[in-house]
């Protein structure tokens, strides 16, 4: 329920218990990846990114389909905070690290993903329109593989960060 916030109340000292339960679990498995994943939103700005760096370091290299799952959907929730705070520092190693993985079936939603947060970062650095064009046209593309509420929700975020 913590993790919804349905009344939009925080419980701090749940919250507090949640992180610490989070990094109790001895090593980063596929339940730990999700945990954190989903509560990526109760750890400062700050801390996201450096536990994010130091994820990316110690399982960047791997093959391992599930885990570079995970690993891209912590760097598009880090990215997302980013354009919230409108502090792009750092960003280009995350970018890398997406650059560095092929692009399977598998991956390819998330990279577009990141490919579109990458574009919508680039138009807040420089206004260029065009990258918002772009953008449009991966949301465009996520609806018509079926994915029509996640574009919708890809075209709000375009649209309140836009400027």
């Amino acid at each position: 329920m913590e993790l919804l916030n349905v009344d939009g109340k925080s419980n701090h000292a749940l919250r507090k218990e949640l992180k610490e339960k989070i990094f109790d679990i001895p090593e980063f498995n596929k339940t730990k990846f999700m945990l954190y994943c989903n509560s990526m939103r109760f750890y400062s700005f700050q801390d996201n990114k450096i536990i994010t760096r130091k994820l990316v370091k110690k399982y960047g290299s791997t093959e391992n389909i599930i885990i570079q799952k995970d690993l891209l959907s912590i760097i598009i929730n880090l990215l997302v905070f980013s354009i919230e705070k409108d502090n792009f520092e750092d960003v280009e190693f995350y970018f890398s690290y997406v650059n560095s993985i092929s692009t399977t079936p598998d991956i390819y939603f998330y990279k577009s993903v990141v490919k579109f947060l990458k574009l919508l970062i680039k138009y807040k650095q420089s206004g260029k329109k065009s990258l918002l064009e772009t953008c449009d046209v991966i949301i465009e593309n996520l609806s018509i593989s079926g994915m029509e509420n996640y574009s919708l929700e890809l075209s709000k975020f375009k649209n309140k960060y836009q400027d």
